[in-house]
This record gives C-alpha cells, sequence and structure tokens, in this order.
C-alpha cells in the first residue's frame, strides 16, 4: 500500500507556536491589528484577518449559516472544525482521514463531507471534505476560542495573495493579479494534493544545495522561522549537531517578471529536528512577503511586505 504523505502538521506546531515567547515571532506578526488593504488593480475580493493571541491569523467563516472563527494555516494540509462547529452546522462526523505530523506520528481524523465554506467578504469555497479536531487541549487556557483551522486544501482552484503582516487576504481578478505579480518574483513550487480518500493540500519552495534540492513547506502555523531536517541541514549550510537556533541564509531561486535571475534571500534562523520533511518555513520568515498563490496552475509569487 502507498503510504500517506505528511499533512495536519498543525496540532504538533500550534501549541509550540502560541507558547513560544515573543521574540520567537517577528513583532509586527503579533502588533499589528487586521488592517484594510487596498487591492491592486481591482481585486475581487479582500478579506481582513484577525489576530490569534499574538502570533497567528484568523479568519471569520460563514458555514450553512453558523458563524465561526477558524485559524489561517497553510501549512495544515486539511481544514478542520472543532467537534462543537461540526454540530452546530449539522455533521455527523463518519470515517478517517489519515495524515501525519512533521515528526512522523500518525494521525486520524473523522470527517465531514461536503462543506462550503463562505468567508466573511470573500467568495463562496467550493464544498470540501473537512476533518474533525478538538483544538482546545493544544492551546493554553486562556486562548480565545477558535472552530477550526483553514488550509491550503479548502482554497484549492483560487487565486489570492496573503500577507500576514498586514492581515488581509487578497482574491485576484486576472487584472490584479498582471499587476500584483508585475513587481513580484516567482519561486518554484510543489503544490502536493494527497493524503487518504485524496484529502490534503501542502506548498513546498524550492531551496537548492550543492548536493541536491530541497523542497521547504510554506507554513503560517510554524513557530520556528524555517525547521530543517537533521539528514540535510549540513548541506543546508546548518549544523546538525546545533541544540538551538542558529543564524540561517535562506535563499529560495526565482525568476521576476522579465524571466531574470531573482532570487528570494533573507537572514533568519534555522531550528534542526528529526522531522519527515526537509524543511519548513514559518510565520517569523513569513511576515516578511506577500505570497501570491495561484492554485489553478501551481504558481507562486513573493513580494516583500510593506506594513
Amino acid at each position: 500500500m502507498r503510504r500517506t504523505p505528511l499533512f495536519l502538521a498543525t496540532p504538533a506546531l500550534l501549541a509550540a507556536l502560541i507558547a513560544a515567547p515573543a521574540q520567537a515571532a517577528a513583532p509586527a506578526a503579533g502588533a499589528a491589528a487586521p488592517v484594510s488593504s487596498a487591492p491592486a488593480g481591482g481585486s475581487a475580493a479582500a478579506i481582513e484577518l484577525g489576530d490569534f493571541m499574538g502570533r497567528l491569523r484568523s479568519v471569520q467563516v460563514s458555514v450553512g449559516g453558523k458563524r465561526g472563527t477558524f485559524l489561517v494555516d497553510t501549512g495544515g494540509g486539511v481544514t478542520f472544525a472543532t467537534p462543537g462547529f461540526a454540530e452546530r452546522i449539522g455533521c455527523k462526523p463518519w470515517g478517517r482521514i489519515t495524515g501525519f505530523r512533521l515528526t512522523g506520528e500518525r494521525l486520524d481524523l473523522p470527517r465531514c463531507e461536503g462543506v462550503a465554506i463562505g468567508l466573511q467578504g470573500g467568495p463562496a469555497l467550493a464544498p470540501r471534505t473537512i476533518g474533525v479536531l478538538d483544538v482546545k487541549p493544544l492551546l493554553p487556557p486562556e486562548a480565545p476560542d477558535v472552530d477550526g483551522s483553514l488550509a491550503l486544501d479548502a482554497l484549492d482552484g483560487q487565486v489570492f495573495t496573503l500577507d500576514l503582516r498586514a492581515g488581509t487576504l487578497v482574491f485576484e481578478t486576472p487584472e490584479s493579479l498582471a499587476a500584483r505579480t508585475a513587481g513580484a518574483i516567482e519561486v518554484p513550487v510543489r503544490i502536493a494534493r494527497f493524503g487518504s480518500s485524496a484529502q490534503g493540500l501542502g506548498a513546498y519552495a524550492l531551496s537548492k544545495t550543492a548536493r541536491g534540492d530541497l523542497w521547504l513547506e510554506i507554513d503560517s502555523g510554524g513557530g520556528a522561522p524555517v525547521l530543517l531536517r537533521d539528514a540535510i541541514a549540513a548541506d543546508a549550510g546548518a549544523d546538525p549537531s546545533a541544540d538551538k537556533p542558529q543564524p540561517f541564509a535562506l535563499a529560495l531561486p526565482g525568476k521576476d517578471h522579465q524571466g531574470l535571475d531573482a532570487d528570494v534571500t533573507l537572514e533568519t534562523r534555522a531550528v534542526v529536528r528529526d522531522m519527515i520533511h526537509d524543511g519548513v518555513i514559518g510565520v517569523p520568515v513569513l511576515v516578511h512577503w506577500r505570497l501570491t498563490f495561484d492554485l489553478v496552475h501551481d504558481r507562486l509569487w513573493i513580494s516583500p511586505s510593506d506594513r
């Protein structure tokens, strides 16, 4: 039987991110309240994101007329609702969705079928199969209530720009996409659609080493700036024996709108650990960028966030 690739990394990373000291994330990620954004070139919709405990972003959703607050987690793989929210929307969970955390630990979630998620001020997303997970035990006692987590699988087939620093999710039109990407760098990306019952979606940006290519997951639920797998850390330019965050030069090869080489680089910090990914790019790095995803044609552009 074919082994299911990793997804649903959220629970393992979520608790670490919420509990991390303030310096673990770029200050702008938590300090900025949701703000209005003027989308480029008449974008279809711009949604203001909430600030969840100064670490994560959240979004207001509506399912069957029931409103809820979902975290925004591009590394979650599968969108999920809490048992309480699943009951409110009339779902009787059944079956299983199976995935693996970064550590390789297997995770099985019951599922709800045909869930159409509406975003406040944005489009209605196509109905999806979502998981059901009680996230409350993974959060600090003082954490606000949350009703679920919105992962990239719910946004499959959409073209959008996520700016964690500004706290905006912008759904692009063809015209606004052209304007948005004119000054951006396109980076090679792998969009992995995977999981039991064909559920889950992850986005992985290319990083090159002298020994071969690495694919780093883009994770808006990740607490470390960069996570590197111990088996490849030395080839990526990190000390595999270090047990603390270490200076790291992140470089993603890319092309500008004229097709010329234009790498995306950032001096940041990395943590080495035993896991089943090459690596993960987390919130403290992602707050520096606007990420424009085309999940119709599986493309990704990066530009600086100027908020």
